[in-house]
C-alpha cells in the first residue's frame, strides 16, 4: 500500500495512491491515511489522492464519506487525480458531505502545484 508524506516545492503533502490495490486494500488505505492525518496533529494538511486505474465501489465511497468527516476538517487543501467516468459522479457525492471538497485534477503535477500555491 502507498500512503506517504512527500515533499514538493518545500511543502509536505500526504500522497495516497490507490492504484493497483484490491477493494479490501483500498479500504485499509483510507483508514491508514486518516490515521496519518490525525496523528499529524495539524489543521494545515495538504492531501493528494490518486484513484487512477482503480475500481471505486459503494463501500469505498461510503467509507470515504465517514473518514472524510474526520480528516477533512484537519485538511487545508485536498486534491484528487484519476477521477473519470463514474468516479466523477461518486466524487460529487462524497464532496456533498463536506465543506472542504476534494478538487479533481487530470495530472499529478497540476494537483501538487495547486496544493502548494
Amino acid at each position: 500500500m502507498s500512503a506517504e508524506w512527500i515533499m514538493y516545492k518545500g511543502k509536505k503533502i500526504l500522497y495516497v495512491n490507490y492504484g493497483g490495490l484490491s477493494p479490501a486494500e483500498m479500504l485499509e488505505q483510507i483508514l491508514s491515511a486518516t490515521k496519518m492525518i490525525v496523528d499529524e496533529n495539524s489543521d494545515q494538511i495538504l492531501s493528494l489522492s490518486d484513484v487512477t486505474d482503480c475500481f471505486v465501489n459503494k463501500e469505498f465511497t461510503d467509507l470515504s464519506k465517514k473518514q472524510g468527516a474526520i480528516s477533512l476538517p484537519l485538511t487545508k487543501k485536498a486534491a484528487i487525480v484519476g477521477v473519470t467516468g463514474i468516479k466523477n459522479i461518486l466524487l460529487k457525492g462524497v464532496n456533498a458531505f463536506t465543506n472542504n471538497p476534494r478538487v479533481p485534477f487530470d495530472m499529478l503535477e497540476e494537483a501538487k502545484d495547486w496544493l502548494v500555491e
